[in-house]
């Protein structure tokens, strides 16, 4: 039997992962404020650890002894700390003990200037959370065999993951335009969660190294969000706005290619918009 752990079991693609683990896997997760949903037919032990504390994760190591890690813990709220520091940590840690990783990374990573972006395309972030997660991608691939896998908007609807429930709750109160000009390669939760443990499944030589997961269509941050307001049962107009009226720099086209996947992997991401029951059309 093959032990993964997976580190941020509370999160929306930990939680994914946690209940479609395939037969044969003995799969632990971490937690640290947020406990782990667990499913009565199928419990995981849960692991309360600080992922940035200096030794706490080499220490889990030492006592769960997993094969693999997946790592899909992270927290904006302190990126240096939190997605920096606590990456350096499982990647010391995974190197240390001879566990193989799968470090989990995001399209953010690019300035958004030079779509579609490949799996080899050098990562040019422009915003806080593109430099913490292009630093922590950099990380990752020092420990021998790794991969990263960056993917795009995630989402999930029974219930809605955190992202798109908080839209809606912008929405409701009119405080959230959606970018009309901004490109994503939103997938499927489930669908990820699929690939992900494909990828987990390869052999070393064929498992490391970059790869993109992402859906098959471009939709815009309004084309998307008005699919996910419809489902919510949002009637209230949309307020729309364009990438150079934002505040800060964000990147504008952010299309990943995924031809490993297409290669290599037995399940294929369907369009976001079979989540939902109505689906809008762009601007």
């Amino acid at each position: 039997m093959r032990r993964v752990l997976v580190t941020g079991g509370a999160g929306t693609v930990g939680a994914a992962l946690l209940t479609t683990a395939r037969p044969g896997v003995d799969v632990h997760a971490t937690q640290r404020t947020r406990p782990v949903a667990q499913v009565p037919a199928r419990p995981v032990p849960a692991h309360t650890v600080d992922l940035a504390e200096p030794g706490a994760f080499d220490a889990l190591l030492a006592r769960v002894r997993p094969e693999l890690v997946i790592h899909t813990a992270y927290d904006k709220t302190d990126g240096e700390r939190d997605i920096v520091a606590a990456t350096a940590a499982v990647v010391g840690a995974c190197r240390a003990h001879g566990v193989a990783l799968v470090h989990l990374s995001s399209d953010v990573v690019f300035d958004g200037e030079h779509a579609p972006y490949s799996e080899d395309a050098r990562p040019s972030p422009v915003s806080d959370y593109g430099r913490w997660k292009a630093e922590a991608e950099g990380l990752a691939l020092r420990a021998p065999g790794a991969a990263v896998v960056r993917t795009s908007l995630v989402v999930r609807t029974a219930p809605l993951d955190p992202g798109s429930a908080g839209m809606v709750q912008q929405l409701r109160a009119g405080r959230r335009p959606l970018f009309t000009d901004e490109l994503r390669c939103p997938i499927r939760c489930d669908d990820f969660a699929a690939q992900l443990w494909e990828v987990v499944a390869l052999d070393p030589g064929r498992r490391a190294g970059v790869w993109h997961l992402v859906g098959p269509e471009a939709l815009s941050r309004f084309a998307l969000g008005l699919m996910i307001a419809r489902h919510a049962g949002l009637s209230e107009p949309v307020q729309t706005a364009r990438n150079a009226e934002a505040d800060q720099r964000r990147p504008r086209d952010l299309r990943l290619t995924s031809a490993r996947a297409d290669r290599q992997l037995n399940t294929s991401a369907r369009p976001v918009s079979t989540l939902l029951a109505d689906v809008a059309g762009g601007p």
